[in-house]
């Protein structure tokens, strides 16, 4: 037995629906504006921490060409190439960062290492004090390396400095680098300065530090001068 609609009820069934209908739909374009500004959100930020870490990558090779006594050569996405002798130089590495969030380009330049006359001098330094540098750890009342101290990955040699710097930049935990925690070399599990020496293998040491700290410079020193 089939019910017979009014005109009238057909009207206000209609009104339901389409009522219903504008909110369904209006629901859905929020919804996806929503998405839209988070997507949008997302890709501004992914853009600033690219841009960040090619700027850090930067800053850290500058620091390496200073210690090694090198020169740090970039060159932008242009084509152009900078030699970064000074802060004030890198301020073209700023520039394309800058670009690169703003959506002028796309891509980034490169860095590159030009060793100097004394570069292989300074990483041979380097090699060294690695191996006989130790520190006084109070709690185990014994001498450690400067890798175990510092918590960093194991060393080995570097024949040259882009072995240094894949050294250096390795993250021991996440946004630090081994250049970072070799900043200051010093402070042994108490958090208190420590009795630094070089160790020459044979019985002999030489004081560095008697309760102090040390800096990342000291490494490229010759330490084994008496």
């Amino acid at each position: 037995m089939r019910i017979k609609m009014s005109s009238e009820a057909k009207r206000k069934l209609r009104n339901i629906i389409c009522i219903y209908l504008f909110f369904i739909f209006t629901g859905i374009l929020i919804l996806g504006v929503q998405k839209l500004k988070a997507y949008i959100e997302q890709v501004r930020f992914e853009r600033w921490q690219k841009a960040y870490n090619f700027r850090t990558e930067g800053f850290l090779r500058y620091r390496l060409s200073k210690f090694a006594y090198a020169k740090l050569e970039f060159t932008n996405y242009k084509g152009e190439v900078f030699i970064i002798e000074d802060d004030n130089d890198m301020k073209s590495i700023d520039t394309e960062a800058e670009e690169y969030i703003a959506e002028k380009t796309d891509k980034f330049g490169s860095y590159r290492f030009i060793e100097g006359e004394y570069t292989q001098e300074r990483i041979n330094n380097f090699n060294d004090n690695m191996k006989h540098i130790r520190l006084w750890d109070y709690s185990e009342e014994e001498y450690k390396k400067i890798t175990e101290t510092e918590r960093i990955t194991e060393f080995t040699d570097v024949k040259n400095i882009n072995e240094l710097w894949e050294y250096l930049s390795h993250e021991k935990v996440e946004g630090i680098s081994n250049m970072g925690a070799l900043d200051t070399i010093g402070y042994d599990g108490t958090e208190q300065p420590t009795k630094i020496i070089y160790d020459y293998g044979n019985g002999e040491e030489k004081i560095l530090a008697k309760k102090d700290v040390i800096g990342i410079l000291e490494l490229f020193k010759d330490n084994s001068l008496r």
